[in-house]
């Protein structure tokens, strides 16, 4: 189904950063990723969850790989000595000792993205030790209602509040949306939070509460200008229409609707209103077949049953 399919949005805020930080994963397990005996094989591939990883979205930009070239050298003559260092603890030799926190040590990747991401500060003490995560990742739960994921292709991730009840409500890592590939960050216009993940996204809002959405909605939701576009939060998770020949979102301000026959389009104000009132998707005018446009001084919007016009 395509609403797994992670795409390439072109939207200034979000861009860069995770695209910056998707490119560079294998150079930041690396050079960030400190073995421990707890970690699991880092070798092993990420098994294929229904589309590939997000790129052209918002995160945190990887600062590392804008430094100058001397100071790169010097990150490759860590990164194969950190390299080195996880083969001897795979076979089992001068194992890298994990550190107690609480009544529990955390170590390896999760401690570097513990310590990284605020520490005591922001997730309390551990509650528990680090176990076995799906597709041969690990994870180690905190006090403050949050959680650290690792697996070897997106390396450590934070998970917390909502937004992790949301996840682990659609399956966790081995739901549609897989592992994380950022942490969570506030979202740059109106207030929120989100979290990117290999296969979508999840949104917060106070108003909304969290919600999924992912793949060519999400793409047609980034150039409109994601929550500050008219459209603002989703408030459901991605749904199948009642015909089951496509997919949508519901936001604040419209919906995206996708079919395969007629692509993902917006429907939003007037028109949306007068498409509900005609009965929606099962009504006759169907699914739209293109955003509104321009039309005699007003809007106008063609449906696979015909066309709607709103005159202001």
């Amino acid at each position: 189904m395509p609403h797994w399919i992670a795409g390439t949005p072109d939207h200034s805020d979000r861009d860069h950063s995770l695209r910056s930080g998707l490119a560079a994963r294998d150079i930041r397990r690396l050079w960030s990723w400190r073995p421990s005996f707890h970690l699991a094989d880092p070798a092993p591939a990420l098994e294929d969850g229904g589309g590939t990883c997000p790129t052209g979205i918002r995160g945190k930009p990887l600062s590392p790989l804008r430094k100058n070239n001397s100071s790169l050298r010097r990150r490759g003559a860590v990164a194969l000595a950190v390299a080195a260092a996880g083969v001897l603890v795979g076979t089992g030799m001068n194992p890298a000792a994990a550190r107690p926190i609480g009544a529990f040590e955390v170590g390896g990747a999760i401690e570097v993205e513990y310590d990284a991401a605020g520490g005591p500060g922001v997730f309390g003490d551990p509650t528990g030790p680090e176990l076995d995560a799906a597709k041969g990742g690990r994870f180690q739960e905190f006090e403050r209602n949050a959680s650290i994921y690792w697996n070897a292709v997106d390396g450590a991730h934070p998970v917390t509040g909502f937004i992790r009840d949301k996840w682990r409500a659609l399956g966790a890592e081995n739901g549609g949306l897989g592992y994380p590939v950022t942490g969570e960050s506030s979202t740059p216009g109106k207030p929120g939070r989100y979290s990117h993940f290999q296969h979508g996204s999840i949104y917060w809002s106070v108003g909304t509460a969290a919600h999924q959405i992912g793949g060519v909605i999400r793409d047609k939701w980034a150039p409109v200008g994601w929550e500050n576009s008219p459209l603002g939060f989703p408030i459901t998770d991605e749904g199948s229409t009642s015909q089951g020949d496509g997919r949508f979102n519901l936001f604040e301000g419209g919906a995206i609707y996708w079919s395969k026959s007629t692509g993902s389009n917006v429907i939003w104000g007037a028109i949306r209103d007068q498409w509900v009132a005609a009965g929606g998707e099962t009504g006759r005018y169907g699914l739209p077949k293109g955003d509104e446009y321009d039309y005699e001084g007003g809007k106008a919007q063609d449906f696979q049953g015909g066309k709607i016009t709103w005159q202001p």
